[in-house]
């Protein structure tokens, strides 16, 4: 099978008519570390493109690389992540409390479980969980302490749970944004739901893409980029509905959206909030997309001569964080080995390895603890950059300096705390 193919088709609602939003280049997977022997190698790079579809205004990659290439074997841990372990305590115990505690042996399945973070979460309130995991690395992990399954989710896979029993809630974090085939995703949740049951998911607001300018949240295993105006058609086309959203914090803006079989529970006010916030920003109207493809253009230029003048001043400028959008937005920017000296992050699998495309090499953060002024950070997680500065307060006092490079290029220091 290829790894690689060009769709013709929305993925929400079929139309063909699509435009071009923004252009990122041809670009490694995000997620796909090398090490030192994989650097002499020829990567395998894609065209990395977001359209809107000119019919149900769905922003959407074009440009799919095959889950299987892009999933099997995974480098990201929910785990590995203090404010992600933070949110998902917060997550179980208000699920618990909203739904499953009115429950009789409540049945909770979570859709891309990862390491399990999240599902272990529900263990104290004795919920039964089970989890779906493509990533055999992951799945791995997981499976000592929760039942799972180490498959990708399917209508096919959902039958067969389903014939033993049906769903609770379903839960999916971060999960339908990687779905190509969503006709397939619907059907699946469709028969694992029970007929009062919850799915619930959280994804990225395509309004704050826009709004703040976070084009490095698009990248290959990212293929769709949702709204609530694009996804209530699609919901109520297969006989579902949002009844509820929620603003999250996490990853720069999250979405937290519930879903139901119609007639099943009351549509609270905040479902036609978020909806027309959107309208009045003009999520409908192609010119908005033009802006903001001219906003990225010039944000990466001015991006590109911030680094050069800190290193044309004798800065040493490192990477702080390696997450999947810090490599879309270093490839974009081209800024590679030549500019970054090495990238620290806390994920220990991702240390000693390097960044795809760009080849820094990853470090452990504990060597900042070493750095004084003439060190510039970058950072590439910038989602958790109020977290970043508490945490390197003393780098900072020390005479470091952060630069952030989203939605704009600033630097911070003790001297200068705005941003």
């Amino acid at each position: 099978m290829a790894i690689y193919k060009f769709r013709k088709k929305c993925r929400l609602c079929s139309s063909t008519k699509f435009n071009l939003v923004l252009d990122l280049g041809k670009q490694p997977p995000s997620n796909a570390f090398l090490t030192k022997n994989q650097l002499k190698k020829v990567e395998k790079k894609f065209p990395l493109r977001l359209y809107i579809c000119k019919k149900c205004f769905h922003l959407q990659l074009r440009d799919v690389v095959d889950k299987k290439y892009l999933f099997s074997h995974y480098l990201y841990l929910s785990g590995a992540n203090k404010p992600i372990i933070e949110h998902f305590e917060k997550y179980a115990n208000s699920v618990y409390k909203k739904i499953l505690k009115q429950k009789i042996n409540p049945y909770l399945i979570e859709i891309g479980s990862n390491d399990g973070t999240l599902l272990e979460k529900f263990l104290k309130f004795d919920v039964d969980v089970l989890g779906i995991e493509p990533a055999k690395n992951l799945a791995k992990i997981s499976s000592k302490k929760i039942k799972v399954e180490n498959k990708f989710f399917s209508k096919k896979l959902a039958k067969k749970i389903a014939e033993k029993r049906k769903a609770d809630v379903i839960i999916a974090n971060n999960v339908l944004g990687h779905i190509d085939d969503l006709d397939d995703f619907i059907n699946g949740i469709l028969k694992l739901l029970k007929n009062d049951g919850v799915f619930i998911f959280e994804v990225p607001h395509a309004l704050d893409l826009l709004k703040k300018l976070e084009f490095d949240t698009i990248y290959h295993e990212h293929i769709s980029y949702f709204t609530v105006f694009s996804l209530m058609k699609w919901f109520k086309n297969n006989n579902l509905e949002i009844f509820n959203i929620e603003k999250q914090k996490v990853h720069g803006g999250t979405l937290r959206i519930y879903v139901a079989k119609k007639n099943t529970h009351e549509i609270r006010k905040s479902v036609n909030n978020f909806k027309n916030q959107e309208i009045k920003f003009g999520i409908n109207k192609l010119k908005t997309y033009e802006s903001f493809s001219n906003k990225i253009n010039k944000l990466k230029i001015s991006l590109i001569k911030k680094i050069i003048k800190l290193k044309n001043e004798q800065n040493k400028i490192f990477g702080y964080g390696a997450p999947a959008k810090g490599n879309v937005l270093l490839n974009y920017c081209q800024i590679n080995n030549k500019m970054l000296d090495f990238i620290t992050d806390t994920t220990s699998i991702k240390q000693g390895k390097y960044t795809p495309g760009t080849h820094i090499i990853v470090k452990s953060p504990k060597i900042i603890s070493k750095f004084s002024k003439q060190y510039v950070g970058l950072i590439l997680a910038w989602n958790y950059k109020h977290d970043i500065l508490q945490k390197e307060k003393k780098f900072l006092d020390d005479g470091g300096k952060f630069l952030i490079p989203v939605p704009r290029p600033v630097l911070v220091s003790t001297n200068n705390k705005k941003y």
